[in-house]
């Protein structure tokens, strides 16, 4: 199996990253969407982590950490005392050659494009192979 995307991938995360920078004001409510919808749309990609607040008989949660690898580049977001920790690293053959610090508006922005390029690529081979088959 492939781990495409079946939806566009691109969109929905276009979505969510519009959200996060129209109000930042509610950041927990928009890092739980835009986990939500990344699971959906990469579920053999993205990692996310939740913890459960508010009780134990308390239904909710909280998004601790998301994590995704595209590939050379692996994103993570991390809530720390301080609020989220974005950071972006190119790996090569699983070694980190540069992390990067970034804004969670630039972090969202960089994985929306790296989703996409991906998508792009992946369509662009199976379009590559169906013209060899027939």
């Amino acid at each position: 199996m492939s781990d495409e995307p079946t939806t566009d991938p691109g969109l929905e995360l276009d979505l969510a990253a519009a959200d996060v920078r129209a109000d930042s004001a509610d950041i927990d409510a928009l890092v739980a969407a835009l986990a939500a919808r990344l699971e959906e749309a990469l579920p053999r990609v993205v990692s996310v982590r939740r913890r459960k607040v508010g009780g134990w008989r308390s239904k909710e949660t909280e998004v601790q950490a998301i994590s995704l690898s595209v590939g050379d580049s692996r994103f993570e977001l991390v809530r720390t005392p301080a609020g989220f920790e974005c950071t972006r690293h190119e790996v090569v053959r699983g070694i980190t050659l540069r992390r990067e610090r970034q804004m969670i508006a630039d972090w969202i922005k960089d994985v929306v494009a790296a989703v996409t390029r991906t998508a792009e690529l992946g369509q662009q081979a199976r379009s590559a192979l169906q013209r060899l088959v027939t």
